[in-house]
């Protein structure tokens, strides 16, 4: 019997060595790195052409739907109002061009945006009194959005904003290989978002300066520096920082070669469509060892010019962007408390949308909030007024109508045929109708009564023309003239034959 075991244990030993072999074979084939995937620099162009977005809703439409809260989903829902009303976003999601051409299997973010704005903005459903919807379409693919979420647990807001983004331009730009970042920065969501960060470096020794670049799609600013104006924040974001202080941490100028001090400046390169200011209320707490939230009461505008905050050398004066949505955290920790929505609806009406409890409220109540993430759309740069004509002396005014006088006198007489100017005015008395048929009858606002709908139809029989013109061509051809006055003497319309 010991032989039989030792046997049995033997041939056992030896298949849980080759299982175990196989199984570090499989791992070491997960855990091998690939080879990186090749850049296709065959497509160049722009992925998305941003001229076909509008800052500015082309509809005028009440608000839609709430949306129903399913498992702690509050911060799922006041990211997808945000976005839901979104002028440059909506509006090009609702013509469903992706959808159209999709070719992901399982779940699609851009497609499920499109359907998600078309349910909330073109279902006549959607507009009654007390509507609400499950985002369903989200909140069941949570994990295809990133994996770190779970449907139940409190998440951060800004946190899925940037996931939800992220998968919508993996979506966009999907079937179409590895792309260099500059093409990649063309699709939608960087068109509507994206803008362009300049980090500077000045060295304090030589004065030579170090410049890189990066897209973005929203400013986290800081709030830890007591700023209690939106402008302050932006303020500090684009403070310079001394690095170098330190004679261990010096930095190394590429020009001159030295370990220097030097100056780090981070500024706004290029703006974006629509403005995302995300704001800092959440720093971890070295003493208490967990995150703790910073409820400084932070104001900020309706209409916010971020012409100070852009590099210099783009000699912007003026940047406006007006306000049309805010996100707000109510509660005292990062995995706790309650999110909500202010939106801006098409109608230009500010509404409360927190989960399915749809509210209209006044600008001063938005203003009011304690804001966790503002949303700002580009307004369109005035117009340049015309300039008005050089003021001249009285001399130079004479002397220009003497020369024209005298330009006229030169020129040799002939017959012109003239012809006369349309006149349009809303005065009755300046307006005379002739009719061949001579209808002695009012005309109430130049529309003629049943009775003579045919004359009107005629374009032949029917002749409008200036009282003036009328009064002149009176006096030379003394014709007769019926005049009719209207009822409650009202301005009377002169009725006279057609001239053939």
């Amino acid at each position: 019997m010991g032989k039989k075991n030792f046997k049995f244990n033997r041939h056992q030993g030896n298949a849980q060595n080759n299982f175990r072999d196989q199984q570090i074979k499989h791992k070491n084939r997960i855990n091998k790195p690939s080879k990186p995937e090749p850049i296709n620099h065959a497509i160049k162009g722009p992925l998305f052409d941003k001229s076909k977005l509008s800052c500015t809703w082309n509809f005028n439409r009440k608000i839609g739907p709430g949306f129903m809260n399913g498992q702690n989903t509050c911060f799922l829902n006041s990211v997808l109002e945000c976005l839901t009303y979104t002028p440059a976003l909506a509006q090009q999601l609702l013509k469903q061009e992706h959808s159209a051409t999709c070719r992901i299997e399982g779940f699609c973010a851009l497609c499920s945006m499109e359907r998600h704005m078309v349910r909330c903005l073109k279902d006549e459903k959607s507009f009654s009194k007390g509507a609400a919807i499950l985002p369903r379409y989200f909140t069941s693919n949570l994990r295809a959005i990133s994996k770190t979420l779970r449907l139940g647990r409190q998440e951060d807001a800004h946190e899925f904003y940037m996931f939800l983004l992220s998968a919508i331009q993996k979506a966009s730009i999907h079937g179409l290989g590895k792309l260099p970042p500059k093409v990649e920065e063309t699709a939608l969501v960087y068109q509507v978002f994206g803008g362009k960060l300049r980090s500077q470096v000045r060295c304090f020794s030589c004065k030579a300066t170090s410049n890189s670049y990066e897209a973005c799609l929203d400013l986290s600013v800081d709030l830890n520096n007591k700023a209690n104006t939106l402008q302050m924040a932006l303020d500090n974001f684009i403070k310079t920082d001394v690095i170098g202080n330190d004679a261990d941490n010096r930095y190394k100028c590429d020009s001159c070669k030295q370990m220097v001090r030097a100056g780090k400046q981070m500024t706004i390169d290029e703006l974006p469509m629509m403005l995302t200011v995300h704001l800092k209320r959440f720093a971890f707490d070295l003493h208490r060892g967990y995150m703790r939230k910073i409820t400084t009461d932070v104001q900020f505008p309706e209409l916010l010019n971020m012409a100070p905050y852009v590099s210099p050398e783009k000699s912007i004066k003026q940047a406006d962007y007006q306000l049309y949505a805010v996100l707000v955290h109510y509660g005292h920790g990062c995995d706790s408390g309650h999110y909500i929505a202010y939106v801006k609806a098409p109608n230009g009406q500010w509404y409360l949308m927190d989960d399915d409890a749809v509210t209209p409220v006044s600008l001063k109540e938005v203003l009011s909030q304690r804001a966790y993430m503002l949303f700002y759309q580009q307004l369109k740069p005035q117009t340049k007024q015309p300039e008005s004509p050089p003021v001249l002396l009285k001399k130079e005014v004479a002397a220009k109508k003497v020369l024209v006088v005298q330009k006229e006198e030169d020129k040799p007489k002939k017959r012109v045929n003239i012809v006369e100017p349309r006149v349009e005015s809303d005065n009755p008395r300046a307006w005379t109708v002739q009719s061949s048929e001579r209808p002695r009858r009012s005309l109430r606002g130049n529309l003629s009564p049943p009775t003579f709908g045919s004359h009107v139809n005629d374009d032949s029989v029917w002749a409008i023309q200036s009282y003036q013109e009328f009064k002149r061509k009176q006096k030379i051809t003394n014709r007769r003239v019926f005049r009719v006055k209207l009822e409650a003497k009202k301005t009377p319309w002169l009725v006279v034959p057609h001239r053939k």
